[in-house]
């Protein structure tokens, strides 16, 4: 599943969804290089990247993910998923979410970039402190809270989780993006990212693409944004 993009759903209207949403044995599947944002639930379940229920051996990569409610990326359980060199930001509630403690490894998650404003950069969906027992690989990502240098992990420092084990060699840094605040995640400077060996990807290659008036179909007005966005505030 590439190079799609997948926008504006749930309008406060559905609870427990997400832009890319997968279930079971997903042997050799991949999803990558899609551009996901404004994804707002009712109650729980706003997510961009959902593996859901025993979710197993899939990869998600290069994908960018903002603007949604509840997190970037949320597995619910399953194993040995591989979320790399992916893009989250702007998430209002948390960055990545974690539902069950399982006994094997859940996934991997390397090599990201976390570009957090209010939202947390991780928590638990239902507040039972999983994030800090889950079996997962945790390393070479970037993390960064505008306005806040010490990003909490769970209640801990940064120096706290990598003593857990998690994020040895991530780090706490500005990713550099162009404008963020206009949605605009090229590098005006990639030393962070290639300090944790992420690869820039052309997320504008996503979505509809042929003549003007095929693309013209696909564009959301700036009412209906107007719209989102008001759903989005009566719900917060």
């Amino acid at each position: 599943m590439e190079y799609n993009h997948i926008h504006y759903l749930g309008w406060g209207e559905l609870s427990d969804m997400g832009g890319v949403y997968t279930l079971g044995n997903s042997e050799g599947t991949t999803v990558s290089n899609n551009v996901i944002h404004h994804i707002y639930s009712r109650d729980y379940g706003g997510w961009g990247l959902y593996t859901d229920e025993g979710t197993q051996n899939i990869l998600m990569e290069n994908n960018l993910v903002y603007a949604c409610k509840s997190a970037g990326f949320h597995q619910h359980y399953g194993r040995d998923n591989i979320i790399r060199n992916n893009i989250f930001a702007f998430i209002e509630i948390s960055a990545i979410q974690v539902s069950r403690v399982e006994e094997h490894l859940s996934y991997t998650f390397t090599n990201n970039i976390i570009y957090q404003k209010d939202g947390e950069i991780i928590s638990d969906v239902w507040g039972e402190d999983n994030g800090t027992k889950i079996i997962v690989n945790y390393d070479r990502n970037c993390y960064w809270k505008v306005g806040e240098p010490s990003p909490k992990f769970y209640g801990l420092s940064f120096k706290e989780w990598k003593k857990s084990g998690k994020d040895k060699h991530s780090i706490v840094a500005d990713p550099r993006f162009i404008d963020p605040a206009r949605y605009d995640f090229r590098f005006r400077n990639s030393s962070s990212a290639r300090k944790i060996g992420f690869k820039p990807f052309d997320y504008a290659k996503a979505g509809v693409y042929g003549s003007e008036s095929w693309v013209e179909k696909s564009r959301v007005s700036e009412g209906l944004k107007e719209s989102f966005k008001n759903v989005a505030n009566d719900h917060k």
